[in-house]
C-alpha cells in the first residue's frame, strides 16, 4: 500500500493492491450513507447534457458519507465501488467480505457544511499528487521598494502525462474535474491574487493557523514581497552626529562584553556573534584600533571550535543523518538543548555563520582558514542544493507553511514547533550575508527570499496584531504574542518561562539589520499599549 500525505489536501489517498481494508475509528460510528452523485452540481440542469453526464456517473468512484457521535462527517472515496457495511461500533468493512481490493481509497473531512463541502470536494475526487516540488524565483531588474519573488508549487498527480486517469471522473463540461484541491493558509491568501481562491469553496475547515482557503490547480503561484535590500549595514545611514556617541559606546562594549567562555554551541555562537556585531560597528564608524583587537578576537575564538577542533565539545560530523553536531548532543539527547538531535540548529548555527560573514567580508585571509568548516555548519541548516550527498535541504525551512520548524528528531504530542522568530531570521540574514561575503549572488538571492518568507510568517503567526489573533486563534487565545508555535497548538509561553517579557523578547533577540522585517511598529504598539493608550 502506499499512502499519499501532502501537506494542505483536504483528501488523503491510499494506493492498495490486493488488499482487504478495514476502517477503524475511536469514535462510534452513527451512520453510513452511500452518496448518489447529483448532475446539478456540475452545472449539467437538463436536456441531453444531463443524460450524457449521467451515463458518465456510472463509472465515477463510490462516494460514502460517514457521521461519528463526535459531531464530524466523513467523506470515503473508492475506486472500484466499496459497499462499507458497518461492523460493530466503530468498523467499517467492506460489504462483500475478505475479497482482496485494489484501487484507491481516498478520505477527507467534510468540515463545519457538509452538504455543499460534499458538492465541491465530488468535483476533485480521484486527483492526487504523486510528487511536489518547490521554485522560488527572484524577479529580476527591480531594486528598493516593490522587489518580490514567484513562489511556486508544484505537483505532479496521478492524471499527468497519461497516468491513471481511471479514478478520475471527467465529463467534457467540467474543467475542474481532473485538477488537484488544496488548501492554503492565511499568509498565502494574504498574497495569492484573489481569482486564485476558489469560488464556491469549501467551508468550515482549520488549521492551527486559522481558517483554511479553498484553490484549484496543480500549480499555486504568489507573490513574495523582498522588504528593501538587506545588507551587512543598517537600512539608514548612520547621522554623523551620533558617530562619536556610538564609538563612546562601542569602546565600552570592547572592553566589557567580548570574552566567550561558553562551552555549547548555543551560547558560544551567540558569543562570537556579539563580537562581530561590534567588529561590524566599529568598521562602519571607522574605529580601525577597535575592529582589529575583535577582529583578532574573533579568529582566536572561533578556531578552536572549528580549526583544531580543540574545544572542549567538539562538533563532529554525524553520518546516520547526515549534519554536523556536538560531541556532548551525540552522546546525550538533552545535551546542547537537543543539539544532538538536531533541535535549533538554525538557530545555534546561524550565529556563527553570523561571525564568519564579517570575518569574510572585512578579512579574507583571516576568514580563509574557517570558510570550509563554516560552509559545512552553512549545508547543516541551510543547504541548497539538492544534489549535496552530506546534507539534506534546508533541513528546518517548512515551504508549505513558509517558516522553519525548530524541533529536530523529538516526538511531541503537539507536532512540530518552532519558539524564537528572531534567531530564524538571523539563521537566514546570516546565510544571505555570508554568501554575499563570499560573491555567491544566485545563493545570496535564494538566502534573501527564504528570510523574506520566514519574516513573512513570522509576523503573520508569531506577531499577530490582536485582530488577526482573535481570526486565527479564537478563543481563549487573547494575546498578539504566540510564544512557540506549534503543529496543533499556539502558546503563550516559552521553554523557560511563562513571563510576558521572555515571550516578547525571543520573538526579537538578536537585534540586528534585519530585525526591521520582523519588528512592526503596530504590533510593537499594541505589545507595549495593550489598551489603547498613546506610546508617544
Amino acid at each position: 500500500m502506499a499512502a499519499r500525505f501532502y501537506k494542505g489536501l483536504p483528501f488523503v489517498t491510499y494506493e492498495m493492491t490486493s488488499m482487504a481494508p478495514v476502517l477503524t475509528t475511536i469514535h462510534a460510528i452513527l451512520k453510513v450513507e452511500q452518496l448518489a452523485l447529483t448532475v446539478n452540481s456540475y452545472g449539467a440542469n437538463s436536456g441531453a447534457n444531463a443524460t450524457k453526464l449521467a451515463s458518465q456517473m456510472a463509472d465515477h468512484p463510490s462516494l460514502t458519507q460517514v457521521t461519528l457521535n463526535d459531531g464530524s462527517q466523513w467523506l470515503l472515496v473508492t475506486k472500484p465501488t466499496i459497499q462499507w457495511k458497518q461492523t460493530g461500533n466503530s468498523q467499517l468493512t467492506p460489504a462483500s467480505g475478505s475479497a482482496p481490493f485494489t484501487g484507491i481509497l481516498q478520505m477527507a473531512h467534510l468540515g463545519d457544511n457538509p452538504s455543499s463541502n460534499t458538492n465541491v470536494l465530488q468535483a476533485y475526487v480521484g486527483t492526487y499528487p504523486t510528487e511536489g516540488s518547490v521554485t522560488y524565483a527572484k524577479i529580476a531588474n527591480k531594486q528598493g521598494s516593490g522587489r518580490s519573488a514567484d513562489i511556486v508549487y508544484f505537483y505532479k498527480t496521478n492524471t499527468d502525462g497519461g497516468g491513471d486517469t481511471s479514478m478520475v471522473y471527467s465529463p467534457s463540461s467540467v474543467s475542474t474535474s481532473m485538477q488537484l484541491l488544496t488548501f492554503v493558509l492565511p499568509h498565502h491568501v494574504d498574497l495569492l491574487p484573489s481569482s486564485s481562491i476558489l469560488s464556491p469553496g469549501l467551508s468550515g475547515y482549520r488549521s492551527a493557523k486559522g481558517p483554511l482557503t479553498a484553490v484549484a490547480g496543480n500549480i499555486i503561484t504568489y507573490s513574495q514581497p523582498l522588504d528593501g535590500t538587506q545588507s551587512f549595514e543598517g537600512q539608514h545611514t548612520m547621522p554623523a552626529s551620533d558617530k562619536a556617541s556610538i564609538q563612546k559606546q562601542l569602546l565600552i562594549d570592547v572592553a566589557a562584553s567580548t570574552n566567550v567562555t561558553a562551552p555549547d554551541p548555543y551560547f558560544f555562537g551567540k558569543g562570537i556573534a556579539k563580537i562581530a556585531r561590534l567588529y561590524q560597528i566599529a568598521q562602519e564608524v571607522g574605529d580601525s584600533v577597535s575592529a582589529a583587537t575583535l577582529k583578532d578576537k574573533l579568529v582566536a575564538y572561533m578556531k578552536p571550535w572549528l580549526v583544531t577542533c580543540s574545544n572542549s565539545d567538539p562538533l563532529v560530523y554525524d553520518t546516520t543523518w547526515g549534519g554536523v553536531v556536538s560531541t556532548a548532543g551525540l552522546a546525550d539527547p538533552s545535551a546542547d538543548f537537543g543539539q544532538g538531535r538536531y533541535n535549533d540548529h538554525h538557530f545555534h548555527y546561524g550565529y556563527h555563520l553570523y561571525a564568519g560573514a564579517v570575518l569574510a567580508k572585512y578579512d579574507v585571509n583571516a576568514f580563509a582558514p574557517l570558510r570550509e568548516p563554516l560552509s559545512q555548519l552553512l549545508r547543516d541548516y541551510a543547504n541548497p542544493s539538492y544534489a549535496d550527498s552530506q546534507f539534506p535541504y534546508m533541513r528546518h525551512f517548512d515551504p508549505y507553511d513558509g517558516h522553519s520548524w525548530a524541533a529536530g528528531l523529538f516526538t511531541f504530542a503537539d507536532g512540530r514547533n518552532q519558539e524564537s522568530t528572531g534567531e530564524a531570521i538571523n539563521a537566514y540574514y546570516s546565510a544571505y550575508l555570508y554568501a554575499l561575503a563570499l560573491g555567491l549572488q544566485e545563493t545570496a538571492d535564494f538566502y534573501e527570499i527564504i528570510l523574506n518568507m520566514e519574516a513573512t510568517s513570522g509576523r503573520r503567526y508569531w506577531h499577530p496584531t490582536l485582530a488577526q489573533a482573535k481570526a486565527q486563534y479564537i478563543a481563549p487565545f487573547t494575546h498578539n504574542a504566540v510564544g512557540i508555535l506549534w503543529a496543533s497548538k499556539a502558546d503563550f509561553a516559552t521553554f523557560f518561562g511563562a513571563n510576558p517579557e521572555f515571550i516578547y523578547g525571543i520573538q526579537m533577540i538578536p537585534f540586528t539589520p534585519a530585525t526591521r522585517l520582523l519588528l512592526a511598529a503596530d504590533w510593537v504598539k499594541e505589545a507595549w499599549c495593550p489598551d489603547g493608550s498613546s506610546c508617544a
